[in-house]
């Protein structure tokens, strides 16, 4: 088994469809059987079985926010950043219950490849979760959702004949 790993972009309704068609696929997989005759006597077979080609979300996402002083209240929602390490794949809460960051990558903790991604997105690294900032006022579901937090980078200002400002 391997696994191809890539990104996509687009409009949600054609990266659904997408989505829906890579589900829709069965490859073969070589597998070996043991089998018996009338005798007693085992010997092996291989056949091949089709498998439904897994695909798997790891999703990158953009979210937009409309000034800098949503950043903190959208970060304390989300739960980003966690107490990401180098090599350890969980976190112990203030309780002392212990977490994990990396729903989907195992044995090393994820901060390096946020690392290398956030640098990658020439982003800047999260501000550290305060909750005296506040949350936003709509719930946003997060249950059975790994969250993980890279990075943010502001707009840049647009120059028009009015002056500089944000660009939509």
């Amino acid at each position: 088994m391997a696994e191809i790993f890539v990104l996509t972009r687009g409009h949600m309704d054609h990266v659904e469809r997408w989505i829906r068609s890579m589900r829709s696929l069965w490859l073969p997989i070589k597998i070996k059987k043991k089998l018996k005759d009338e005798n007693g006597k085992e010997y092996e077979i291989e056949q091949s079985v089709p498998i439904d080609v897994q695909l798997r979300p790891y999703q990158l996402w953009g979210i937009a926010i409309p000034d800098e002083q949503f950043l903190q209240p959208m970060c304390n929602t989300l739960g980003i950043p966690h107490e990401q390490t180098w090599f350890d794949s969980s976190y112990i809460d203030e309780k002392g219950e212990k977490h994990s960051n990396n729903d989907f990558i195992s044995g090393i903790g994820i901060k390096l490849q946020t690392e290398a991604l956030r640098l990658a997105l020439k982003a800047q690294k999260l501000p550290e979760i305060d909750m005296t900032k506040g949350i936003l006022t709509q719930p946003i579901y997060k249950d059975n959702v790994s969250i993980v937090g890279i990075g943010w980078r502001p707009d840049e200002k647009i120059k028009t004949s009015t002056g500089e400002h944000e660009g939509i």
